[in-house]
């Protein structure tokens, strides 16, 4: 069972960004020297330069060791598999359109001493349990057991995947940020053991005292990216 929530990891974020913002300025710097010493102008490489850097720095999902207390809503199923029926066309991924793989996030700043939401991370439960189906009629009985790579549940090599947004979403006291929209996952094209995903969201901000449908006091706008998972 795959899970998302959003998250604050302020730390990883802005190191992330930082980089992210080092590096541009190495290529500018490299850019005017190489124009000053040998008359050559990489300008012309400046979009594909800064596209791949933005892929590494800001566009990929980070592994973490979250705690609990950074999960900032109650985590939403994505996606659920019975290993013992899963066929490889449900192994590509989670498809655009899919029930479960919408998300709809009430922060209510109020509720928690972290000051904003840096991203949305994922992670994964697995149950071991006899299987009851026609199919596993003669499979042999075991005791069940429950594994959980949750931040909640401490320490796993697995830890969470950690998909960080471009620029923080500030959470406002008084007031209850919602997050809403979607997840797709889609295997690449280079390797089909690995996967990009995308997300789809916008946020709003409301009094905390209004209903969720009620009167909204900031709209931002409809995002989506891509990231790839390492």
């Amino acid at each position: 069972t795959m899970y998302v929530a959003p998250v604050y990891d302020e730390d990883d974020r802005s190191q992330s960004v930082h980089e992210y913002s080092h590096t541009m300025d190495d290529w500018s710097e490299f850019v005017e020297s190489t124009r000053s010493l040998y008359g050559v102008n990489m300008g012309v490489l400046g979009k594909d330069f800064d596209r791949e850097q933005k892929e590494y720095y800001l566009l990929s999902s980070r592994w973490a060791e979250l705690g609990a207390t950074q999960v900032l809503a109650e985590p939403k199923v994505v996606k659920a598999y019975d290993m013992s029926t899963c066929t490889l066309e449900d192994s590509r991924g989670i498809a655009h359109g899919e029930e479960m793989a919408t998300f709809d996030f009430d922060i209510d700043a109020d509720s928690t001493d972290e000051e904003c939401v840096s991203g949305l991370a994922g992670w994964f439960t697995s149950d071991f349990k006899s299987r009851t189906d026609e199919g596993g009629a003669d499979a042999p009985k075991i005791n069940p057991a429950f594994l959980s790579t949750a931040p909640d549940a401490g320490y796993t090599h697995w830890g969470q995947q950690v998909m960080h947004f471009l620029a923080k979403t500030p959470l406002l006291q008084g007031e209850t940020t919602r997050l809403q929209g979607s997840v797709e996952l889609m295997r690449t094209k280079e390797n089909a053991r690995l996967y990009n995903c995308r997300l789809r969201f916008s946020n709003s901000r409301r009094k905390t005292a209004e209903a969720k449908d009620g009167n909204i006091l900031m709209q931002g706008p409809n995002v989506e990216h891509v990231y790839q998972i390492p």
